[in-house]
């Protein structure tokens, strides 16, 4: 008897816990969000940097002569197009935005999104900044011939890409800055180098470098995941301002589309600026 009564209440606690209120309004948005305008201000400009470039210390250089050099030394900003890249970043956030339910708008259709129901969002894409550097890792390695331990050290490339979007209700002037950075890198695995001729084996390093290729796709990736965390966004706003009087929400929810499930405490999202 007492077992049932233990079990009993665990399962009336954790039903409570699935029932919160905030869960239900974020039932309540993920079921009735479709529809709903987001207006997307496009930017015309990329930023990239390239962080790590190497020069004479004795001479004193010119910001212009700064930027030649690190221009020069770069791998792959300089080869990439700033109307294609942001080109690739916006259609992929209005493409996801749209399979997430909403109906998207962009700059030169506003008077139209204007006409719409509340709740609508204007989403301006303030920056988007490319920042190029390395880093030098160090692997211990086995010579192949002695056994002998040694160190290796292997420059690893690195491109990142940070954004600012500009985040308000339509109709409002209060924005948020909303910040997110992620990055692509070299891939380095450890295989085994097998000698037959010497009957030993050592370990090397298998470099999998990055293309400038693969720096484009983050532009579409990234605007894909620009999108459903600027869904995150909106229903965590629907929930903070419908729940009842007195409650605070510490939860902030993701809505896992893999699974169709609501899920918190996950530390993934946009950085608030301000």
């Amino acid at each position: 008897m007492f077992r049932y009564l233990v079990l009993s209440s665990v399962l009336l606690i954790l039903l409570l816990v699935g029932c919160s209120p905030e869960r239900k309004l974020a039932r309540n948005y993920v079921k009735n969000h479709k529809g709903n305008g987001v207006l997307i201000v496009p930017l015309y400009e990329l930023y990239k940097d390239n962080l790590s470039i190497s020069f004479d210390t004795a001479v004193k250089y010119s910001p212009e002569q700064f930027d030649s050099i690190a221009w020069a030394q770069s791998c792959y900003i300089q080869h990439i197009s700033d109307s294609l890249y942001l080109t690739s970043f916006t259609n992929s956030m209005i493409n996801q935005l749209t399979v997430n339910g909403y109906d998207v708008y962009v700059d030169g259709s506003s008077d139209v999104f204007l006409s719409l129901p509340d709740p609508k969002w204007v989403v301006q894409i303030a920056q988007l900044q490319l920042n190029e550097e390395h880093s030098q890792n160090y692997y211990e390695m086995y010579s192949v011939e002695t056994g002998e331990p040694f160190t290796e050290g292997l420059r690893i490339n690195q491109v990142s890409l940070n954004s600012w979007l500009e985040v308000s209700r339509a109709n409002t002037t209060n924005k948020q800055v909303l910040y997110l950075s992620g990055y692509i890198q070299d891939d380095i695995k450890r295989g085994i180098n097998i000698s037959l001729m010497e009957g030993s084996v050592g370990l090397e390093q298998i470099r999998d470098s990055m293309k400038v290729n693969d720096v484009y796709r983050m532009a579409s990736d990234m605007g894909q995941k620009h999108a459903d965390m600027l869904f995150d966004y909106f229903m965590n706003d629907y929930i903070r301002d419908n729940l009842p009087a007195g409650i605070v929400n510490r939860q902030y929810f993701h809505f896992d589309r893999k699974s169709n499930s609501l899920k918190s405490g996950l530390k993934e999202r946009f950085e608030v600026v301000k």
